[in-house]
């Protein structure tokens, strides 16, 4: 049976911050406990004091009628179901862990289910919905800030790695031959990073590049992807994808 376990207040649309929690693409960024991703799963521990409880979930989120989303978290050896019930000043969190070690899980279950809530009230106005595209923004600068990418990372997945030569001056056929790539056309969003004598990342949606950055040579660059034809040699190249390209953007 679900519990309490506390409200959030807000000033955001009802609508704007149900479509949000309605997302587990959105809300991996602001939950507490993480300590890795196994393919498209979450590894949460939970500790008390010197006791520890650990388990892999995979997360599902839907909207249940006019109000609510219900959040659940399906583990290997334990479950998580929280209940988030959105009115137009606050939002009521309802928690319940099915599983062992609950004195251990418990508490940490109840501060995850507000964590989350508190991370969707303070980020749900910034999110960049870029169902349409990128509609002609610029992410360069976004590709240069550490921690935006390792977000952009948990709410993708790696397609596809590969060892790259670049003689100088063809890097521009680099990212041709990625344009007539197939996931570029499978895929709505491509992440492409690349590392060997200097690194660089890129990013496309809907098959069109949308921010290029490298940093090589002591300098970096940002957005001018031309400048990328002074890369040379071997690189390590990893592609990420994901279906939906929802971009958080801060500030």
């Amino acid at each position: 049976m679900a519990e309490k376990v506390g409200d959030v207040k807000h000033a955001l649309p009802t609508s704007s911050l149900i479509e949000f929690l309605s997302d587990p693409d959105n809300l991996l960024p602001g939950m507490p406990f993480v300590v890795g991703l196994v393919g498209r799963r979450v590894k949460l521990l939970f500790k008390r004091f010197f006791f520890k409880f650990q388990d892999i979930y995979s997360i599902e989120a839907r909207r249940e009628g006019e109000e609510e989303v219900s959040l659940e978290l399906e583990g290997d050896k334990s479950r998580i179901r929280v209940l988030y019930r959105v009115y137009p000043s606050n939002v009521i969190v309802f928690a319940e862990y099915d599983g062992p070690r609950r004195r251990i899980a418990w508490p940490r279950v109840k501060e995850l289910a507000l964590s989350i809530a508190k991370y969707a009230v303070e980020h749900a106005g910034r999110v960049a919905g870029a169902e349409g595209g990128a509609g002609g923004r610029d992410y360069s600068e976004k590709l240069a800030d550490l921690s935006w990418v390792t977000s952009l990372l948990m709410k993708s997945m790696l397609v596809k790695s590969m060892d790259v030569a670049l003689l100088r001056g063809e890097f521009g056929r680099f990212i041709e031959d990625l344009m007539h790539e197939g996931l570029l056309r499978k895929y709505r969003l491509v992440y492409v990073s690349g590392s060997g004598n200097g690194s660089f990342r890129l990013l496309f949606i809907d098959g069109r590049l949308v921010g290029v950055y490298a940093a090589f040579g002591g300098r970096e660059v940002v957005g001018d992807a031309s400048k990328l034809n002074e890369l040379e040699g071997y690189y390590k190249v990893k592609i990420y994808a994901s279906v939906s390209p929802k971009l958080e953007v801060k500030g």
